[in-house]
């Protein structure tokens, strides 16, 4: 189902084998020499890659963005709600969107990782399609609540732990408080409400319609995730894989990402952006260097020879 939107964004729906329905958001030419996939973090939405989506598609590029199941207007299917879900659920837009031709990933934090699993779990995609890949603010190995040794971070992970246990142990319990909290409150629960518009919701509605039982599945399933040592598809593709992360980012630490660069000792990694945090897509100081790599690996994919594209 596709329907165009006065924004000039097309607007579409991936289904995917266990029913969950993808809301997926596309920009640019349909005729494009080379697609962007675009796969967003933990509560956020497909809103957080607005300013790549602009410039990209200004530029010429075909973008494809999606709301994560259960974020957005993304619905969860029949699968319980973990990472090796999400990874599935990326090579089901991948397949059902661009079936041919250049492609670039660019996954961001939680996206980030749904690339990874993809690269884990399903090989034979990057062996056949050879991507350009972006991991942007994200990590081979579990959610940590403790960024790093500053003493900010211990107070920050004082007050992450002081909701996502709640979260985790007593779901009903926090949907009753989720539900007596404003409207326009982050965390507040309105199963009833809908996005409307052709673009996607802002972050700050990701999990409106969420109920607090998937987001605690989602982040039990984050901290346990490790796709370390599973990553030889994705190194294989070596310059084609690039590492970018904020210098302040207070969601993955530093060592985080250097692990990750261990694990895919082809690809490249930056030096961490100056002054900017983990939403580093939108980042006011960051923003700019996630657009400009990804523009380059765009540029980069329609130069190289045409990867083959088989039904899998």
């Amino acid at each position: 189902m596709r329907a165009a939107t006065p924004s000039g964004t097309e607007r579409s729906t991936v289904v995917t084998d266990d029913g969950a329905r993808l809301t997926v958001y596309t920009d640019g030419p349909s005729r494009a020499g080379v697609t962007v996939i675009l796969s967003h973090g933990f509560l956020m939405t497909a809103d957080v890659w607005r300013l790549q989506a602009r410039e990209l598609s200004a530029g010429g590029v075909r973008v494809v963005r999606y709301d994560q199941r259960a974020h957005g207007n993304s619905v969860p299917g029949r699968a319980a709600l973990t990472v090796d879900r999400l990874g599935a659920d990326l090579a089901h837009v991948v397949d059902a969107t661009t079936p041919h031709g250049p492609i670039v990933l660019a996954g961001h934090s939680m996206g980030g990782m749904a690339a990874l699993t993809v690269a884990a779990r399903h090989p034979e995609l990057i062996r056949r399609r050879r991507p350009h890949v972006a991991l942007i603010s994200t990590a081979c190995s579990r959610a940590q609540l403790v960024p790093g040794n500053h003493p900010l971070h211990w107070i920050k992970a004082a007050a992450r732990a002081g909701y996502s246990y709640p979260l985790c142990w007593f779901p009903p319990a926090a949907d009753v408080a989720r539900r007596r909290l404003p409207s326009r409150h982050q965390w507040a629960l309105r199963p009833e409400t809908q996005h409307d518009g052709g673009t996607p919701p802002p972050s700050r509605q990701a999990i409106h319609r969420t109920p607090t039982a998937q987001i605690a599945q989602l982040w039990k399933s984050l901290r346990t995730y490790n796709t370390a040592e599973m990553l030889h598809a994705l190194d294989s593709l070596a310059d084609r894989v690039e590492i970018v992360t904020g210098e302040l980012d207070d969601w993955i630490p530093l060592s985080q990402t250097h692990e990750l660069a261990r694990q895919l000792p082809n690809a490249r990694m930056h030096e961490p952006v100056i002054g900017a945090g983990h939403r580093l897509p939108t980042d006011r100081v960051g923003h700019a260097a996630v657009t400009q790599v990804v523009s380059r690996m765009a540029k980069e994919a329609l130069r190289a020879p045409a990867s083959t594209a088989s039904p899998r």
